[in-house]
């Protein structure tokens, strides 16, 4: 631990037979060290410190992870998985692939449950187009397709549609998990 660099206190858990607070892949933190066999982790995940064996994580240099090089860590589990484990979302620049933050079975727990195409198709046939249209939410004024992007809003626990809202709202109410408790969070946060 002595010689270890400064970049190579990020860890992950290779055997966690031993923790059964952490899985394997799990990353964290060394936060201290006794000789070069035992470390106090703080694990994100688990969001708790964990005396560890050594020999059961291995260390990571986490400025060498992300879309750019073979490992990334998941946003939502932490753990540091192979870059394809996270699908592509867009490309940048130069045709540079930019991966989700979540890896792919995380995402289909963010994303739930889809509308049925019926219903989806049905509801489609309502979109504003070319016509005032303001969000029932932050109630912006906008020509709906022409000043704004409307989008179809749905519960993510039922597959249940919502309605009409602007794209912003949209990616917000996502951010915030279609969760009324964050909400209140930041609410609270905000006053």
């Amino acid at each position: 631990m002595k010689n270890r660099k400064r970049l190579s206190y990020f860890v992950f858990v290779k055997n966690n037979q031993s923790y059964p607070a952490i899985e394997q892949g799990d990353i964290g933190i060394i936060q201290s060290a006794k000789e070069d066999t035992e470390a106090s982790v703080f694990f994100i995940r688990a969001w708790k410190k964990i005396n560890v064996n050594l020999q059961d994580v291995e260390f990571f240099n986490v400025d060498k992870t992300g879309d750019l090089f073979k490992k990334k860590i998941c946003n939502i589990c932490h753990k540091l998985l192979p870059t394809h484990s996270f699908s592509r979302n867009q490309n940048q620049k130069g045709d540079r692939v930019i991966r989700r933050p979540s890896c792919k079975n995380c995402r289909k727990t963010i994303e739930g449950i889809n509308i049925p195409i019926t219903q989806q198709k049905e509801f489609s046939k309502t979109k504003p187009n070319k016509e005032p249209f303001e969000c029932p939410i932050c109630l912006k004024r906008t020509i709906a397709g022409v000043t704004s992007k409307v989008v179809m809003d749905h519960n993510h626990k039922t597959g249940e549609i919502r309605g009409w809202i602007c794209d912003s709202c949209n990616t917000g109410i996502g951010r915030f998990q279609d969760d009324t408790e964050i909400l209140k969070r930041a609410i609270k946060f905000l006053k």
